[in-house]
């Protein structure tokens, strides 16, 4: 069973294509394949504001991950999703989609920017280019992230979101983020 992607709109210029990692912005609908209901539209939601999601990394369903690679800023596409890249045998209650429903999404992408965990990310943390990544750097660029968006912080929370990446990150414990342990899309160039 595999995705059907159907390209609708291809814009000339078609650059940077999507790959794995990439922070993508795009609006969707979803459609139940059986009778064409629609069962999802991020027009509605979120002040229809569009998606943004991270691609490849399970944010979104199985289907959706690989139905959007490849593709660039302008982009239509309608995908074509079996249930076993979709929500299987259980369905998905909430969502109103059936047991073993094949789902269509026709999709229009706004945007494809380097993901939160690039390569570039990284190596804009790590200051001092020894390819892992100190508490002290880490915590320069919290705050330096936290700066960005002008909101009052209470400094605990410095702290805590500190500790909870060294928690998930860390994996070996020692004090460091590696290359390796920081970067969960696998880039070889690294």
């Amino acid at each position: 069973e595999e995705v059907k992607i159907e390209v609708l709109h291809l814009p000339e210029a078609c650059s940077p294509k999507s790959k794995k990692g990439d922070l993508l912005n795009a609006h969707y609908d979803g459609f139940l394949a059986s009778d064409g209901s629609k069962f999802y539209c991020s027009r509605t939601q979120n002040e229809g504001h569009p998606k943004w999601f991270v691609l490849g990394v399970g944010q979104v369903i199985k289907g959706l991950d690989i139905g959007m690679m490849n593709m660039c800023p302008g982009e239509k596409r309608k995908v074509t999703i079996p249930p076993s890249l979709a929500y299987g045998q259980q369905g998905y209650a909430q969502g109103k989609i059936p047991a073993n429903a094949t789902l269509i999404f026709e999709i229009e992408l706004y945007a494809v920017n380097k993901g939160p965990r690039s390569v570039e990310a990284f190596n804009q943390i790590d200051k001092d280019s020894d390819k892992k990544l100190s508490e002290l750097e880490i915590s320069q660029y919290l705050k330096e992230e936290f700066a960005k968006d002008g909101k009052t912080r209470h400094p605990s929370v410095h702290d805590e979101v500190l500790a909870d990446i060294f928690k998930k990150n860390d994996h070996d414990g020692d004090g460091f983020i590696s290359a390796k342990e920081y970067n969960v899309y696998q880039h070889e160039e690294l």
